[in-house]
């Protein structure tokens, strides 16, 4: 494919990938009505893997291999990959999907704060501090004046889609560290991989023998999550940086939620209220910002926004 007819596909490709992982807290309400979290992640990790390893296989690409990278993928695989999918499946089961699309688009709010924390090239900005503060006020108003009932279910649930969020924020640092030396999209397929291999024995560990006796409905759920939202969609973000950079590729972040609250409504009859509508522009502004006043010189890695994606 030449450069002219790539950039051609480019904005397809982008909102397709918006699509695909805006549906993907569809997928996850249904599944969480017939099994657990962990099983949900631990599903979609073990599908993932085998879509993106298959992918490589098929190009003949290299899988990058140490003992001390592995080791380093694992611990980002249960940050990134682990514990942000658990957690999100299960906000959703008490919140309603849309409002967790939006509400795990905070992801880059919580990367630049980890950024300029702990990464000597990062620093804030204006721009950057008055995202932050812009994202926040969002949350703030979307989950209402149950914010500070923790003994509410939803408020745990809306807490847990953050907390989510802030473990991609860690994930991504952590991947822009590992990327100056290891090939983008062989990182990835690692940390795909090592993530279904921990996941495994968590699972077992927390819950027992696991229970996948799941609704037709479900199943298709599933392998759209694994195949599409965590295998294909890796591959597919990764050429979008390649062919427009990383720039126009993190517009994704901003259709992410427009499908997730369209999908939420359309086919689980969910309601969008005016806080919700309010709320997701504050944060969508704020992400906006925080992404526009990176730091000079600066540019997001691969990775680092792949982790990041639900």
């Amino acid at each position: 494919m030449n450069r002219r007819s790539a950039d051609a596909r480019a904005p397809a490709v982008l909102l397709a990938l918006g699509c695909v992982w805006g549906a993907s807290f569809l997928f996850i309400k249904v599944l969480v009505d017939d099994t657990g979290p962990l099983e949900v992640a631990t599903g979609r990790l073990c599908i993932g893997a085998v879509a993106i390893l298959s992918f490589i296989r098929l190009r003949g690409l290299p899988v990058p291999w140490t003992p001390s990278l592995v080791a380093k993928v694992s611990v980002l695989a249960l940050v990134a990959n682990i514990a942000p999918f658990a957690l999100i499946a299960w906000g959703e089961e008490h919140i309603e999907s849309g409002t967790a699309s939006v509400l795990n688009s905070t992801m880059p709010i919580f990367t630049a704060i980890f950024a300029t924390s702990l990464l000597p090239e990062e620093r804030f900005t204006t721009a950057r501090a008055g995202g932050l503060v812009v994202g926040f006020l969002g949350v703030l108003v979307l989950t209402g004046d149950e914010a500070f009932d923790v003994t509410s279910s939803s408020v745990l649930g809306q807490l847990a889609v953050i907390a989510a969020s802030a473990c991609y924020g860690i994930g991504s640092v952590f991947s822009r560290t590992l990327l100056r030396s290891t090939d983008p999209l062989g990182l990835s397929a690692l940390q795909v991989a090592a993530g279904a291999v921990l996941s495994v024995p968590i699972l077992l560990a927390v819950e027992g023998r696991p229970d996948y006796s799941l609704s037709i409905e479900a199943w298709l759920c599933l392998l759209a999550l694994g195949a599409g939202a965590t295998g294909v969609a890796y591959v597919a973000y990764l050429w979008l940086i390649d062919v427009t950079g990383s720039v126009r590729a993190s517009l994704v972040t901003y259709i992410i939620p427009v499908v997730g609250l369209f999908l939420g409504w359309a086919v689980l009859d969910e309601s969008i209220g005016i806080n919700i509508v309010v709320g997701s522009a504050l944060i969508i502004g704020g992400v906006a910002m925080v992404l526009r006043g990176g730091s000079p010189g600066t540019q997001t890695r691969p990775v680092a926004q792949v982790a990041a994606a639900d």
